[in-house]
């Protein structure tokens, strides 16, 4: 059986440096991320305003999928790792379906307050691309900054989208406090599941 790792959570909870100690542990999983898509995206054709923002993450997305459904094509072991919700729940499925695959799930969840302070701080951070944090954005030209999310729109957001989307197995880690994250405990059931 091929498996899909789909490492979804809220945002600032440390999707890609999961990622990251996940692949440590099973460097056999081929890892794909809408984020890294998106921001070539963004580079290449840029936007003006939220609307077209939202029309250009749209196409970036179908384009995701059919990156994702090629991948599936090969038959490895894939993992894909973004704040996938609710609305992303149909094309995972049909995906996972088409090619055989068995979905398995980790959230990253916790604190709103605190993952909400972490995610501020990451958009404040060098290196984070740009093309997150404007409203316009060319990679040549004009950049405007979007309002950063409140903590109550944040928390409203997080309701709304939902990534408690448990496809398979699931596995959720309370992320709250770096210090006391069970790596071990998420590692031993990844290898369960995936036959390690």
């Amino acid at each position: 059986m091929r498996h899909l790792v789909i490492l979804t959570g809220y945002p600032g909870s440390g999707k890609s440096c999961m990622s990251q100690k996940i692949q440590h542990a099973f460097p056999e999983l081929h890892l794909l991320t809408y984020d890294t898509l998106k921001e070539a995206w963004f580079d290449r054709e840029g936007f003006d305003g939220e609307a077209e923002k939202r029309i250009l993450m749209d196409l970036c997305l179908e384009a995701f999928w059919l990156q994702l459904d090629a991948a599936m094509a090969s038959g490895d072991d894939l993992m894909i790792e973004y704040p996938f919700c609710q609305k992303h729940v149909p094309a995972l499925k049909s995906l996972t379906a088409a090619h055989g695959y068995q979905p398995l799930t980790v959230v990253l969840a916790g604190d709103p307050a605190v993952l909400w302070a972490r995610f501020a701080r990451r958009d404040g951070e060098a290196g984070r691309h740009p093309g997150h944090l404007c409203s316009t954005y060319h990679l040549h030209g004009p950049q405007v900054l979007a309002p950063r999310l409140s903590l109550e729109e944040y928390r409203a957001d997080c309701r709304k989208k939902n990534y408690f989307i448990n496809l398979g197995p699931t596995y959720t880690l309370d992320v709250t406090d770096f210090s006391k994250v069970d790596h071990a405990a998420l590692i031993r059931f990844l290898g369960r599941q995936l036959g390690a």
